[in-house]
């Protein structure tokens, strides 16, 4: 696929997301980070955007395709997994009609999470694609970005890196901790 046609399907996804989050974004007790995404929505579509009509208005050439598709690639895989963690939240609260809080959801999105890693967090996702955006902004292809843009970027990736995380570190560590005891043959020693 060529980058247009990347940055195209990731806008489409990105719509997607912002449609499942409208249906999650009530539930009482969602994590900040959830809504944090939320918010970031627009600007990702936004920059997005701005991406797909720089790259109608020039034409590549083969070095700066191969430099600039890895970014746009990363962006839409990431972006892939956000939409599939918001439409598996959306499932189950569509399958659980007494969901209406967060408590009811959070074991789907930790086992999910668990699965695909710390790195897949909604907030670190997020994170992530912002940052690959940013580094598109500034690249000299792109260089139209307003510099009002690119701090707009800046701005979101900053509250993403503070926000609580939607799940704690905690969830990632081995439970309990495992002890073995070897005692020699003849050997002395309280237990």
């Amino acid at each position: 696929m060529d980058p247009q046609s990347i940055i195209v399907a990731t806008i489409n996804l990105v719509q997607a997301i912002s449609s499942t989050y409208n249906v999650v974004q009530h539930l009482k007790g969602l994590p900040k980070a959830f809504k944090e995404v939320g918010q970031e929505l627009p600007l990702l579509k936004e920059t997005l955007d701005l991406v797909r009509c720089q790259l109608q208005a020039s034409t590549l050439d083969e070095s700066t395709q191969k430099a600039i598709e890895p970014i746009i690639r990363s962006c839409q895989e990431k972006t892939n997994a956000l939409n599939e963690i918001f439409q598996e939240i959306e499932k189950r609260k569509k399958n659980d009609k007494e969901a209406k809080d967060w408590s009811a959801l959070v074991n789907s999105y930790r086992t999910m999470i668990l699965r695909m890693g710390k790195a897949h967090r909604v907030e670190v996702l997020m994170q992530s694609i912002l940052n690959g955006l940013r580094g598109l902004a500034v690249h000299q292809l792109f260089k139209l970005a307003s510099k009002a843009q690119v701090d707009k970027l800046e701005e979101a990736i900053q509250k993403l890196s503070e926000v609580e995380p939607s799940l704690p570190d905690s969830d990632f560590e081995p439970n309990g901790t495992n002890f073995t005891q070897n005692v020699s043959e003849g050997g002395k020693g309280n237990m």
